[in-house]
């Protein structure tokens, strides 16, 4: 299990009951709107991209119930979502001839950090974005 301690700035949480497909896109230009309130230009693109992901697989693999919750840090941002399914999913590289599979291991290249943490009834997916200055 991973331990991530951050110093949180500002945060956004959302509940999502029963995600479907069509919900994506409003919840990526809420992420957009807030990142660019507190400043974050340079880690929008990126985060919509996670967001997306994130939420099409609780969408695809769960009963659907999650909370986004996006937190800005001195850093940069840290994005979760918690669904109440104990499956977990992933980050390997899935096999050359799977039909499916690659996203949260695609993320995962280009995040700064992400992992996947079983919870008590559930499971937490989170990745987080630095800035430039701040990774280097």
């Amino acid at each position: 299990m991973s331990v991530l301690l951050v110093e949180v700035v500002r945060q956004c949480r959302i509940a999502l009951p029963a995600i479907r497909a069509e919900d994506i896109g409003p919840v990526r230009r809420i992420v957009r709107a807030h990142l660019e309130m507190w400043g974050q230009l340079t880690l929008c693109d990126l985060a919509e991209l996670g967001v997306s992901e994130l939420l099409a697989n609780v969408h695809r693999h769960t009963p659907g119930d999650c909370e986004l919750l996006i937190r800005e840090m001195h850093d940069g941002i840290l994005v979760s979502v918690t669904d109440f399914d104990e499956r977990l999913p992933t980050l390997d590289r899935p096999d050359d001839e799977a039909e499916s599979g690659r996203g949260l291991y695609l993320l995962s290249g280009l995040v700064d950090q992400m992992a996947v943490e079983p919870l008590l009834y559930g499971k937490q997916i989170w990745f987080r974005l630095r800035h430039a200055t701040a990774a280097a």
